[in-house]
């Protein structure tokens, strides 16, 4: 019978409700026959390649028809089958070979025709039938399994392959390799074909090594990319051989095509997670390095000035010495302390600032007055040694809002590393230049500049006196580190520029300003004073499940004058909360990290209260997490202030006279 005559049988039997003997004849003759409604669901299915499943067709019904199990041989069947039922309903008929898997490690492939139709009832439908393919080359009646057992052992391991002809367009592929191109299994390869499922970034160099691979009868390998009919892009290697013909020219390439992707993704792990151990051995071996290496600087730096003290002083008490003589001394021992009281501010200093115990008092400042008395601090130390120092500004009316013991270190130390390393009859230059939001301070030399390798140290800790710095002579290294550190911490930065040895430096030290003197008043009224009581009258209730911290906290808290009431958990601190009702808390301060219940989850709760209840009654977090992700976290859970640990105590009063001040205005 011809295939077209089996499909109008097929479908009178189907639309006219044949006998059942008609359809019995029919199903053992027609490989698949149905109808479909317009959306590809199963109306009705039947053929006698159901009988290789031990299915029942009639169990299909309702289902849609290109996701049953019988064509999820791969991951493209779906969604070629998809494509050729979008072209069927929109009036063009399709045929397309396709595999129907009748058990786990079987597959036929069939002949799919799929026809729009429209039933005696008006009603739209798409007709469907399947024979089986004949592969090309193969004996009438025998499937590409049933012939080439090789094949079938090699699709089975998941190898594809293929076979070309030079000179010829086409690609004698089996349909793993086509599988694994990401292309149909029973469609005809191409060279263009194979083009264009290579990924973009690898065309050009796949391309020049086929042609030159064409060219050479040694074997070649070669690993690339390729993108998927969804999108999804895979790696393959393809492996060959190009064989001659009898007068010694290439003639024909045979190869196979393997899949990659999952041994590509782990080599590419396995390398990040051996440059990652790397990376922390290395910075382990620096981090000892520079331990030792400052171990014995800072003891040399201290011991230097301690000599020159213990010197002079066993000469002035053992021996009579004239007057210059005893001035001189007098003068050096004064220096020599000098220095070692330097050596160990920045030392305490280094220490604060890796603890987060470095204090700051904020209030509004002059900007001007605070780098000029800078400068004339620093005029002796150019005098002496005949560099000369000065000073200019584009404003006078300059105001931040700073700590100004701690800004005049930053200067200071600028200003002074500035003039240790410029020569006899150097030059000095100072520079504020402020604009409508930032003040910047420039501090120029012509000094002996700084080698392209050390400039992105810096601002290291412990740099100081390193193997191979030219610009560091003496010191800690500290100076620069808690300068850079303290700048950050008035909201601003410094940077460091040279041209490199011989060519001078330029330090900037960039600054926020006060918008207006309202601001300026404002700040300065939630700014806490060492010797005052700036939460007095404030109730808070802290939840923090670390004992020692809370202990810390509420102590810091009540002598700031705030009324405490502290819990160990969510849990206790939620009904703690229930407690106040009669006198809420005018603030809730809760870690985050807590056992058992967070305090995400926590504030959360908070939120859903009434406000009689506590639902509306300020929060402030506390984390360890300094991620936006953490921080965008608290916010939605309701909380209206983060911090992070560790901070300053004096950071946290400001924080909440600030919330304070808001909530009570709004």
């Amino acid at each position: 019978m011809h295939s077209t005559d089996i499909k109008k049988v097929s479908e009178g039997l189907l639309f006219n409700e044949s006998s059942d003997a008609h359809r019995s004849l029919l199903d053992g003759v027609v490989d698949l026959y149905g109808v479909l409604d317009s959306e590809g669901r199963v109306l009705e299915i039947a053929g006698r390649i159901f009988s290789e499943t031990n299915v029942d067709p009639a169990m299909l019904t309702g289902q849609p028809f290109a996701e049953t199990a019988f064509w999820q041989s791969s991951k493209n069947t779906p969604v070629v089958l998809n494509n050729a039922l979008s072209a069927a309903k929109a009036g063009t008929p399709q045929t397309i070979t396709i595999d129907f898997r009748v058990r786990s490690d079987k597959r036929i492939p069939l002949e799919l025709t799929i026809r729009p139709t429209t039933l005696p009832s008006e009603t739209k439908v798409l007709a469907v039938s399947a024979k089986r393919h004949q592969a090309t080359g193969s004996k009438p009646g025998e499937t590409i399994e049933e012939t080439d057992e090789w094949l079938l052992a090699a699709e089975n391991a998941e190898i594809g392959l293929w076979y070309r002809h030079l000179g010829n367009e086409q690609i004698v592929a089996t349909p793993i390799a086509k599988e694994l191109l990401g292309l149909p299994r029973y469609e005809p390869l191409s060279i263009n074909g194979f083009a264009a499922v290579v990924h973009p970034d690898d065309i050009t160099f796949v391309t020049k090594f086929f042609e030159k691979a064409e060219k050479e009868f040694s074997k070649y390998q070669e690993e690339f990319r390729v993108v998927y009919p969804n999108g999804d892009v895979e790696w393959i290697c393809v492996e060959g051989r190009t064989f001659p013909a009898n007068e010694g020219k290439p003639a024909r390439s045979v190869g196979i095509v393997k899949k990659i992707t999952e041994q590509k993704n782990a080599a590419e792990e396995v390398a990040k997670i051996h440059e990652r151990e790397k990376k922390a051995r290395d910075e382990a071996i620096e981090a000892n390095r520079a331990k030792d290496f400052f171990l014995a600087f800072v003891s040399h730096e201290l011991r230097a000035p301690l000599n020159a003290i213990l010197g002079w002083s066993k000469i002035l008490l053992t021996k009579q010495v004239d007057d210059d003589t005893r001035r001189s001394a007098l003068e050096t021992i004064e220096r020599s302390a000098r220095i070692q009281t330097k050596l160990m501010n920045d030392l305490v200093d280094s220490a604060r600032v890796a603890s987060g115990k470095l204090r700051l008092e904020y209030r509004p400042t002059d900007l001007y007055e605070l780098v000029r008395g800078s400068v004339q601090a620093q005029e002796p130390a150019a005098s002496a040694k005949d560099v000369t120092l000065e000073f200019a500004a584009n404003r006078r009316d300059v105001v931040i809002f700073g700590d100004v013991n701690r800004l005049q270190q930053v200067f200071g130390n600028l200003i002074s590393n500035a003039i240790k390393f410029t020569p006899q009859g150097g030059n000095v230059a100072v520079s504020v230049i402020s604009g409508k939001s930032h003040a910047r301070i420039y501090i120029e030399d012509t000094g002996q500049g700084i080698s392209s390798d050390s400039l992105p140290n810096i601002f290291r800790q412990f740099s100081q006196g390193e193997p191979g710095d030219t610009r560091n002579s003496s010191g800690l290294g500290l100076g620069l580190s808690i300068a850079k550190i303290l700048a950050e911490r008035h909201g601003g930065s410094v940077t460091a520029e040279s041209e490199g040895v011989g060519h001078g430096s330029k330090f900037t030290v960039t600054l926020p300003l006060t918008s207006s003197a309202t601001e300026v008043a404002e700040k300065a009224a939630n700014t806490p004073r060492s010797n005052g009581r700036p939460l007095e009258g404030v109730r808070i209730l802290i939840i923090e499940d670390d004992s020692d911290s809370r202990e810390v906290l509420q102590l810091f808290l009540e002598q700031n004058g705030a009324s405490v009431i502290s819990a160990p958990n969510a849990k206790t601190g939620f009904s703690t909360l229930g407690e106040m009702r009669g006198q809420l808390p005018n603030l809730i301060v809760s870690d985050l990290a807590m056992p058992e219940e967070d305090g995400y989850s926590l504030m959360t709760r908070i939120r859903e209260l009434v406000p009689a209840e506590g639902g509306q009654v300020p929060s402030i977090a506390l984390s360890a997490f300094a991620t936006n992700e953490s921080m965008d976290r608290a916010f939605k859970a309701g909380f209206n202030k983060y911090l992070t640990k560790p901070f300053e105590p004096d950071t946290l009063v400001n924080e909440i006279a600030d919330l304070l001040s808001r909530t009570a205005g709004a």
